[in-house]
């Protein structure tokens, strides 16, 4: 029997066939931001609190959200949707989370959602995560998101740059 090595497979390079870039802004809330607040600490580990993320890496913390997107990087542009799902810190030694949101989009451009999942390795300075599906305007899409940290203010507030392209659409 013999065997292809990986660097002597010629794999065939893709085209997206269709290509999307948005930006999502999570304030977490801290006990003193009711009004603001577009996510909540909802799980923690034994002892922790709610409002403030556990100190080791916040290993153990699950937080859900519901964050406004926009089209560009201001949070006070006006939202083309909302980010809604969760994530949670799932390693003891550096800040990673694992990913699990949809992107519900109303807007005179795109209508329906995208749906993504996957680890979020947070000190890289680029992650990809699977788009598993979507519904109306990306009905059965699939492809890869391309997550950049583009603002981070403490433990409050974070926003994501996201590039998704899309490899199958329908």
């Amino acid at each position: 029997m013999l065997l292809a090595s990986c660097s002597a497979v010629k794999r065939k390079q893709h085209t997206p066939c269709k290509n999307l870039v948005l930006f999502f802004h999570d304030i977490i809330y801290n006990g003193n931001n009711a009004g603001n607040a577009t996510s909540a600490i909802v799980a923690a580990p034994e002892g922790a609190n709610l409002t403030k993320l556990a100190s080791k890496f916040h290993f153990g913390n699950i937080a859900v959200f519901d964050d406004p997107i926009t089209l560009d990087n201001n949070l006070h542009s006006k939202p083309v949707g909302r980010a809604q799902g969760f994530y949670i810190y799932d390693t003891k030694n550096t800040y990673t989370s694992w990913l699990g949101f949809t992107f519900v989009l109303n807007s005179t451009q795109h209508q329906g959602t995208i749906t993504f999942a996957g680890a979020d390795p947070i000190m890289q300075k680029t992650r990809d995560i699977s788009v598993t599906g979507g519904t109306g305007d990306f009905f059965m899409h699939r492809g890869i998101a391309t997550i950049m940290t583009d603002a981070f203010e403490g433990e409050v507030y974070f926003r994501l740059h996201v590039d998704i392209k899309f490899y199958e659409c329908w």
